[in-house]
């Protein structure tokens, strides 16, 4: 998938668009490289020129199931932050709509899936962010996944 990405760019100069890097990151997502996987996803996040929210999702799910928790949060938290700047200069509802249940619940599936002794606290603390709605983020409302989740942590 990747070599197809360079080819189209390389050899015959069609740029290719958020929906043909979106495939390769589902590609790269699903194979079972790890960690090493989940970081040539997020190389590919850095490389788009606009990346989607399925392109973050992807991203997200892949540290998701590498174990890389701390992953997931940083770039949860990177998209909160861009959502934040977004509201600022735009509707607030573009931010909520960034900002879906389902990269939540990744991030505390990823949290309920990690040793780190604070690993549940972190999921709880996230579970506890979107009941509040977290002020001008307009957050998703936790759905039953979400409490499952925690409660598995």
């Amino acid at each position: 998938a990747n070599a197809l990405i360079y080819r189209m760019r390389d050899r015959m100069g069609v740029e290719p668009d958020d929906y043909s890097f979106n495939g390769v990151l589902l590609a790269w997502s699903r194979t079972s490289g790890g960690m090493s996987s989940a970081r040539h996803c997020e190389s590919i996040l850095r490389s788009m020129r606009n990346p989607t929210n399925v392109s973050w999702s992807t991203v997200i799910n892949a540290y998701t199931h590498a174990g890389g928790a701390l992953e997931a949060a940083g770039l949860l938290k990177e998209m909160e932050d861009r959502a934040r700047d977004s509201a600022r200069h735009q509707s607030s509802k573009h931010a909520s709509n960034t900002l879906s249940i389902v990269v939540y619940n990744n991030v505390i599936h990823a949290w309920s899936r990690n040793t780190d002794p604070d690993a549940s606290k972190y999921a709880e603390a996230i579970l506890k962010r979107l009941e509040s709605g977290s002020g001008s983020l307009n957050l998703p409302k936790p759905d039953v996944i979400s409490y499952r989740l925690v409660l598995n942590a």
